[in-house]
């Protein structure tokens, strides 16, 4: 079911169930690269959070707002982290305390400048460490600094010290995969459920379809 003007719940419901999510069985399983050494740790983030800033846009509704260009504004990464942390929520816990904190490090960085990005407040900073295994919760050998290592337990999600006011946010790229997928299915069941959150999917998707104008020519 493609997207079209005006979608009923049957439409809606058909749409994500079909179309986005086959996108994300064609498009992300490919990039895990299950079975192998290396491969997707900046790919699986990169793709699964770009879908988290489209579902984002449909989840609050366009709001009319414009840039300063004119083109409409429909994505936010307020509405990405809202959808994280109310839908991704659902599927896992942490994503709704530490949804800001995978969307700052493992979106804007990937995104923008290829890797993720680390982060520091006034008190520690934070950087990354990416996984490849279907367990939430994992043992792996972390670098500790002066060449040590240390085999410490790691969570998706939730940060870690290891060192004095150094942190990491450990995500399993399996596991940003499988719960993409059981996001959609909350987020389909909430439009079944709620009218408000079906109604805004519907008008963005309208509002989507219409072009964008721009100042460009072409032959």
């Amino acid at each position: 079911m493609p997207r079209k003007i005006n979608m009923t719940v049957n439409d809606i419901v058909a749409y994500l169930q079909s179309d986005l999510k086959q996108s994300v069985l064609d498009d992300v399983q490919p990039c895990l690269q299950v079975g192998k050494p290396r491969g997707g740790y900046f790919a699986v983030p990169r793709l699964v959070l770009s879908y988290v800033d489209y579902l984002g846009a449909l989840y609050h509704g366009y709001a009319g707002e414009r840039y300063h260009s004119g083109r409409r504004v429909f994505a936010k990464s307020t509405y990405a982290k809202a959808f994280l942390r109310d839908i991704f929520g659902r599927v896992d816990s942490h994503y709704a305390k530490h949804g800001d904190l995978l969307w700052e490090i493992y979106r804007n960085g990937t995104i923008h400048l290829y890797e993720p990005m680390a982060l520091s407040n006034q008190v520690a900073k934070i950087e990354w460490q990416v996984y490849k295994h279907p367990d939430r919760t994992v043992i792996l050998p972390i670098a500790m600094g002066g060449g040590a290592v240390k085999n410490m337990p790691l969570t998706h999600l939730v940060p870690v010290p290891v060192l004095p006011n150094e942190w990491i946010q450990p995500i399993s790229t399996v596991c940003l995969y499988e719960d993409l997928l059981a996001a959609i299915d909350v987020y389909t069941n909430s439009i079944q459920t709620d009218s408000t959150t079906e109604r805004r999917f519907r008008e963005t998707i309208n509002e989507l379809l219409q072009p964008e104008r721009t100042d460009l020519s072409w032959p």
